[in-house]
């Protein structure tokens, strides 16, 4: 795969035909100014309709472009962010060309853009839900990031992992790591082949290097295909050719001043990007952009052995006190054990098995680690890339794009805190589009680096220290007399002091330096992860050779090489690592009805070779009263293809748990359909009715049979209609209600198999390998094999919800907005739904509220925001509890530096300092306040 992408590349330019080489220059110039001040605007797009020629307009507003004759007569496309976009018609060559621009402090919906019909068309005009952030909205955020404005947009949520890892969650089910979200770069599918999470920004587009953002919540699988279903989120970069020059950024802050969590650090990231065009033909662009600052923690220390409730979260993690079993939500290596298991597991403890209680007086948990103990507390974030872009002729252009992103950061996972060390992506892409086409092939190349699972790494290192001692004092105190209570009280200070010893006499540091780098398949916490994806793709608009309708189609092939040398992902039965393939092709055709009623219909087909194919159509329609309101309605189905790891993960999580895929390499291998297994629900409440009523039989017939169906598609069906209206020129309104049904919904599984008796496990017998014994199940939880599977959950989740968003122009160039937004289950009861534990993870009610005005003075702007959110319940394999409500405000000022072609920013991210946490388990985040300075050539 190395050189294929060159190969696809040459060969696209050796079939094109000469005559779409050789053609006749032409110029056309002029001058673009303000319409007010007549003071030239430098840095202005100047582009050819329908065409891939353009340019931009030098310091004193001036351009140049070059054609062919035949593009005559032709119009001129004029743009510049802050003054909307001027449609100019040129007859032939001229160099008398003058073009104002009006500036306009709102947009009002005249946003172009291209992701909701895969063709450009006004925001007004998409036939679905679409939200846009443009490079007005990244240079006066108050937000420190891009990224980071996205939760500003109507309905969604974020799930904040640490400071440079959050995950965007549209409409519900909100997970770390959202695989029902697609997120494209470039058109480049941003996802880590291997561990499956969208890489966000940590390894994404630079900020100054950013074009624009689109956001389509809801289902749209019929044009992106598999993954699609709850959205998706389009990240597009700066064409070499429409924005040139050099900029620069740095910013500077400060976090943790407040000294909460940890000491005051210092917040640092610095930017640069440089583009150049020759001769309208040829065009580079490199960028590169460095983040570092310090990492906010996970503290919250609520005991989940007795349950999270409501409460503020507790930030003494030695709250445990004279407890037995204690489980911190941030405390980690702290499973829960059993002396009683431990010793007749144990031949060396033979003679003494008696002393250790089987039952729940035998049950404690080693003191764990916090995070702080195990993460650095440093995140970094390295982004570098460049392209090259070639115009073959004015309907023509190929370019080839690598991009480059490492660092440091969190991330939670299925059930541990992963610490991403020197995890890296690589990205490389090959296209060539024209006016109507593109062809497009990309190769994304994950490298985990030093990645590693903090909790199994506190475990192993409790595993080599502090549980033998407590074992070994238990022991020597019940054989001297001491009661269950009291041994356990020895125990616990002989361990504890081990452990205080170890930290200080640098033992715990040789262990953790030697475990976390030790591959997990060899009994340490790292995982090695060197999954790549190839993917091709090919669209064309067949709208230029007839009248009759807008017709779209296109296809895709993508083929995902699993590499994790059996540290994530199963191997085949001889060794060799797993190839997934999948491919899919659509068509899309719309039509304009009676002037004002707007069709569209699409299509999609999509085929795995672990699944079977899938359609995935979309139905919709707009309609246009009195110009400027839009009344649309639409029905769409999308549906995902579980990920690598729903299908092969193959690792031993928290405790004695095997966290497996479901695919039949794996339920075959692991004895599940012989040897029968059950629910863990059903095994805790026939060993509890055992332990009451000592009845074998009865307490059997309580187990709960798990029968391995056909791992099958996550589905969704969507209904929604919406509205978008312009009052008076400066009142802009968008709102829209859906219902949405979701089917076979992927979820995570615990079920429970007999894998051998006592004497078995305790010489090395496989722990799989035993035959069913439902009364040797309920009787002990020795010889138990534990697992957690991916499953589809039963019957039909339903949700609905609404969202308005409201904008309005002041006087002044003041702006005034917000947003509102409501979700919920429709039958949150459900049996189905709470057995299933789908992890809806979302709060009913949210709401952001902006004051704004980028240019109080030519000179001066600021930016307010105020975001709130609900309570609500968190559930996932990681843990489940209460999220509190939260509210926070970013606020920036802004000054521009004429002289300098700089804007001096200072802002500041939750400046209140109101300490909020996203999602269960995930950190604590406060206040950073910052300063930046952003130079570019051809900043108004």
């Amino acid at each position: 795969m190395k050189h294929s992408l060159f190969y696809w590349f040459v060969c696209c330019l050796f079939f094109l035909p000469p005559s779409l080489i050789a053609q006749e220059n032409i110029l056309v110039s002029g001058q673009v100014m303000d319409i007010d001040s007549e003071d030239p605007i430098a840095g202005a797009k100047v582009l050819v309709k329908g065409k891939v020629i353009g340019t931009i307009t030098n310091d004193g507003g001036e351009f140049t472009l070059s054609t062919a004759a035949e593009n005559f007569p032709m119009l001129l496309v004029v743009s510049e962010p802050g003054y909307g976009t001027k449609e100019v018609m040129v007859q032939g060559p001229t160099n008398v060309l003058i073009i104002r621009l009006q500036y306009q402090a709102l947009m009002m919906g005249q946003d172009l853009v291209i992701s909701a019909s895969r063709i450009e068309e006004s925001i007004q005009e998409s036939p679905v839900s679409i939200e846009k952030i443009d490079i007005l909205d990244v240079r006066s955020a108050a937000a420190l990031s891009f990224y980071d404005q996205i939760v500003n947009l109507k309905a969604m949520d974020v799930s904040t992992q640490s400071l440079a890892f959050k995950t965007i969650n549209p409409r519900g089910f909100g997970i770390n790591g959202n695989v029902r979200t697609v997120q494209l770069v470039d058109g480049i599918d941003n996802q880590a082949p291997g561990l499956n999470f969208p890489a966000g920004n940590f390894v994404g587009v630079p900020e100054l290097d950013l074009e624009s953002v689109e956001v389509l919540p809801g289902a749209a699988s019929a044009l992106y295909g598999p993954n699609a279903l709850n959205g998706i989120i389009l990240m597009n970069s700066k064409n070499p050719f429409e924005y040139q020059g050099l900029s620069a950024t740095v910013k500077l802050g400060g976090m943790h001043l407040d000294g909460r969590d940890q000491d005051p650090t210092l917040y640092q990231s610095y930017g640069l990007r440089y583009a150049r065009a020759y001769n309208d033909r040829l065009a580079f662009k490199i960028t590169g952009e460095w983040l570092r600052a310090g990492e906010f923690y996970g503290v919250d220390y609520r005991d989940q052995q007795n349950g999270v409730e409501f409460s503020e979260l507790d930030i003494d993690p030695t709250r445990r006190m004279n407890r037995r079993t204690y489980d911190g939500v941030n405390v980690y290596g702290d499973p829960l054990l059993n002396l009683g298991i431990i010793a007749q597991s144990n031949p060396l403890l033979s003679s003494i098995r008696a002393l250790f209680p089987l039952d729940e007086s035998g049950d404690f948990t080693p003191t764990g680690y916090t995070e702080s103990t195990l993460i650095d507390n440093f995140t970094e974030s390295i982004k570098v890339g460049g392209a090259v872009h070639y115009r073959i002729n004015d309907q023509t252009e190929v370019l080839a794009q690598y991009n480059f992103g490492t660092g440091n950061s969190v991330f939670t996972a299925t059930d541990d805190r992963f610490v991403l060390d020197d995890f890296a992506i690589h990205t490389a892409k090959a296209e060539l589009r024209g006016q109507n086409f593109f062809l497009r092939a990309y190769r994304t190349y994950e490298n985990s680096g030093d990645t590693y699972a903090a909790n199994t790494l506190a475990s192993l290192i409790n595993a080599q220290t502090t549980i033998p001692r407590y074992v070994e004092t238990f022991a020597g105190s019940r054989i001297q007399g001491s009661s269950v209570s009291q041994a356990h009280l020895n125990a616990r200070a002989a361990s504890d002091a081990l452990r205080a010893q170890n930290l200080a006499n640098g033992r715990f540091q040789e262990l953790y330096d030697s475990l976390r780098v030790i591959p997990i398949s060899e009994g340490g916490a790292r995982f090695l992860d060197r999954t790549s994806l190839r993917h091709y793709e090919g669209m064309y608009d067949f709208s230029t050779l007839t009248d009759a309708a807008e017709i779209v189609a296109g296809a895709s092939f993508r083929r995902y090489a699993l590499r994790s040398d059996g540290t994530l992902f199963a191997l085949q039965d001889n060794g060799d690592e797993f190839n997934l393939d999948e491919w899919g092709a659509y068509v899309q055709v719309s039509k304009d009805v009676f002037d004002r009623l707007d069709l569209t219909g699409s299509v999609r087909y999509d085929k795995h070779e672990n699944f079977k194919g899938q359609f995935s159509p979309r139905i919709s329609g707009v309609y246009t009263l009195l110009d400027n309101h839009y009344f649309r309605a639409s029905f769409q189905r999308g549906f995902r293809i579980p990920t690598n790891q729903n299908q092969l993960i193959d690792i031993v999580g928290q405790g004695t748990s095997r966290f497996i895929g479901n695919n039949p390499v794996l339920i075959d291998r692991y004895n599940l359909r012989s040897n029968q297994a059950y629910t863990a629900l059903s095994v805790a409440q026939a060993q509890e009715n055992f332990s009451t009523t000592n009845d074998v039989a009865g307490a059997v017939a309580l187990l709960d049979p798990v029968e391995f169906e056909d791992f099958d598609t996550e589905k969704v069906s969507t209904y929604e209609i919406g509205y978008r209206g312009l009052f008076n020129q400066n009142l802009f309104i968008d709102a829209y209600g859906y219902f949405s049904a979701y089917s076979d919904l992927v979820i995570n599984s615990s079920f429970v198999q007999s894998a051998g008796t006592a004497n078995d496990i305790g010489n090395g017998g496989a722990p799989w390998g035993g035959q069913a014994d439902p009364e040797g199940i309920v009787q002990d939880n020795i010889g138990l094999q534990r697992f957690v599977i991916t499953t589809n959950a039963d019957g039909t989740v339903d949700t609905y919800g609404f969202a308005v968003g409201i904008d309005y122009a002041l006087p002044r160039g003041f702006t005034l907005g917000g947003n509102v937004a409501y979700i919920d289950l429709l039958r949150p009861n459900d049996p189905v739904i709470q057995r299933a534990q789908v992890s809806f993870n979302t709060p009913k009610w949210r709401y952001n509220l902006k004051l704004a005005n980028r240019k109080v003075t030519d000179n001066f702007g600021f930016n307010l925001i105020w975001r709130w959110q609900d309570t609500f319940f968190w559930e996932s394999a990681f843990g489940q509890g209460i999220i509190p409500a939260y509210q926070t405000l970013d606020a920036q000022v802004s000054y521009k530096v004429p002289a300098l072609k700089s804007v001096l920013k200072l802002g500041g991210s939750n400046v209140l300092n109101e300490r909020y946490t996203t999602s269960f388990g995930n950190p604590r985040i406060g206040a950073i306040y910052y300063v930046s300075i952003t130079f570019d050539q051809f900043l108004n």
